[in-house]
């Protein structure tokens, strides 16, 4: 039995063919279930792309693998279930080695703990870096989502 809870994963990038519009598709909808429209929409309108539904303890396991296959930025947030775990993100982008988990606000935002403030300011950290570093995993970095030009 799960914990299911809202969930919203927002995603960018250039699709390399209709092959990956399909790809894509195909991986979103196992977890949402309108995600044949909404991929399209956001091709459409030249906008990220941002998924919501209930899913299990936040998680979209195979959609965030498949992103990272194709070279898409993905960002996903929860919402907290009182008395089992906090709301929280997770984002990937190309560069990075590994998927990065924030805490977050019940709407998604990074935030950060008393206590992980404190360890920044005691690791010598400026406040420019923390607002960077907060900064990087704000859903709203993530780009629009675009068909390649050759590929239209």
């Amino acid at each position: 039995m799960g914990e299911y809870v809202m969930t919203t994963v927002t995603i960018g990038g250039v699709l390399k063919g209709q092959g990956a519009v399909e790809a894509l598709i195909a991986a979103a909808t196992a977890y949402f279930a309108d995600a044949d429209l909404d991929v399209r929409d956001a091709l459409t309108r030249g906008t990220s792309l941002t998924l919501e539904a209930l899913q299990n303890f936040g998680n979209t396991p195979d959609l965030d693998a498949f992103c990272r296959t194709h070279g898409l930025t993905w960002h996903r947030a929860w919402v907290a279930r009182v008395g089992q775990f906090g709301a929280g993100l997770e984002y990937w982008r190309p560069g990075l080695e590994r998927p990065v988990e924030e805490a977050a606000d019940e709407a998604g935002a990074p935030m950060m703990t008393w206590a992980a403030l404190r360890r920044w300011h005691q690791g010598g950290q400026t406040l420019a870096e923390l607002i960077d570093h907060l900064g990087q995993a704000d859903a709203a970095t993530v780009p629009p989502l675009s068909l390649a030009a050759d590929s239209a």
